[in-house]
């Protein structure tokens, strides 16, 4: 009689753990939605011809001074393990977050010296000087 009681114990445990098997995948009508899904805009590589270009390296902007003309584009890479960002200090440009080699192009529209740094690590420090001459 020990026995049995051991053999249907031993039964009932399998079924619920069944039962909890199944439940687990029925669809949950929770998660479906009505609202359309909106995507953040993400660093896209692109095959934009440059007329300089900015590695992100060893936690460095590579050069970490770059004078440029207006019109003229530079392209960051980021060419790191970790995200990186080129954002001015002023606000003028900003590349969001860069994964390891994604790329990003500013084209300089106005004269000026723009200092920059990574938003993630912000001892990255680089500079951008815009003339109105063409390199």
């Amino acid at each position: 009689m020990k026995y049995i009681s051991y053999f249907f114990i031993a039964i009932a445990s399998a079924f619920v753990v069944i039962l909890l098997s199944l439940s687990s995948c029925s669809p949950n009508p929770k998660t479906t939605t009505s609202q359309p899904m909106v995507m953040k805009e993400q660093p896209q590589t692109s095959h934009q011809a440059a007329d300089a270009t900015v590695k992100i390296r060893n936690f460095k902007f590579e050069p970490a001074n770059l004078a440029i003309a207006v019109g003229k584009t530079v392209q960051f890479i980021n060419v790191d393990e970790e995200p990186h960002t080129a954002t001015a200090t002023d606000g003028t440009f900003n590349s969001k977050a860069l994964d390891t080699n994604q790329t990003w192009n500013y084209t300089a529209t106005k004269p000026g010296t723009y200092p920059y740094i990574c938003s993630v690590h912000p001892f990255m420090k680089g500079t951008l000087t815009v003339t109105n001459k063409k390199n």
